[in-house]
């Protein structure tokens, strides 16, 4: 009887430590800002997060709308053209970090050599191979550029976590690609209860 209920404990300790690993990996997940969040980087935000290992974090602003900008304009920065450049794409701030940088969110029916994809139908990859493929009739279906992106350093956002300063909630995939990014946060916010 003993050595059952050491085999049973062991069993649920196992189950327990795998049920807390896949928590604590928030690739995939969104990030919703709680209202007592105010720094001004990320009060009022949501953010996809498209890595999170113990390297730290790493993500995308998704309700940070910028302008809309045709392929051809964005192309062009990068000293590049297309066919089809005059397609438009909805170009958003990703984060304070690298803001000279940039990237392309979108769903995982399209894929390169470059492709990460992650999460539930969710990829990214290098602005100017999708934004040439979309131009072209080959790319994305769902399809946003990032200016810059979200970073945390190991055990930055565990930490922050604790504090309550954001929420995690499942990215369902019509509101990572919402079409009115301004009722994005609202819209996180209300699936908090839900996910719980």
């Amino acid at each position: 009887m003993r050595r059952l209920v050491v085999v049973l404990f062991g069993c649920a300790m196992a189950l327990a430590m795998a049920h807390a690993s896949a928590a604590e990996n928030l690739t995939g997940k969104l990030l919703v800002a709680q209202p007592a969040l105010d720094d001004p980087n990320f009060a009022r935000t949501v953010v996809l997060i498209v890595r999170h290992d113990d390297e730290g974090a790493f993500g995308l602003i998704i309700n940070r709308f910028a302008e809309e900008r045709t392929v051809a304009e964005i192309l062009e920065l990068f000293g590049q053209q297309a066919e089809g450049g005059s397609k438009s794409v909805r170009v958003f701030f990703g984060g304070p970090v690298g803001k000279s940088t940039s990237l392309a969110l979108h769903d995982d029916g399209f894929s390169t050599s470059r492709t990460e994809k992650f999460g539930d139908r969710f990829a990214v990859s290098p602005t100017v191979d999708a934004l040439r493929a979309f131009a072209g009739g080959t790319g994305p279906a769902h399809l946003m550029i990032f200016l810059g992106y979200s970073g945390w350093y190991p055990g930055q956002l565990e930490a922050e976590l604790k504090t309550e300063a954001w929420a995690v909630v499942e990215a369902a995939f019509a509101l990572v690609f919402d079409p009115e990014a301004e009722r994005i946060w609202e819209r996180a916010r209300s699936r908090i209860r839900l996910d719980l």
